[in-house]
């Protein structure tokens, strides 16, 4: 799930997740445009506030497999 149909799905605008995170609103909308990344301790604030994890808000790292 990406992080915009987190939000959407919990019902809480932009101005809301970025309130309830502690954050700017302009970055908050940042990370959902996906122009930059927030770093472990805002991620797991908004993983928080939506209810969600930040692997599935912001992918898991996977290592590829070695040949």
């Amino acid at each position: 799930m990406e992080l915009r149909a987190a939000r959407e799905a919990s019902g809480k605008t932009q101005a809301q997740v970025a309130r309830e995170t502690g954050i700017p609103e302009q970055m908050y909308q940042r990370y959902e445009y996906d122009k930059c990344e927030p770093g472990v301790r805002t991620a797991i604030r908004i993983a928080r506030v939506l209810g969600s994890t930040v692997e599935t808000l912001f992918g898991a790292a996977t290592p590829t497999p070695k040949e």
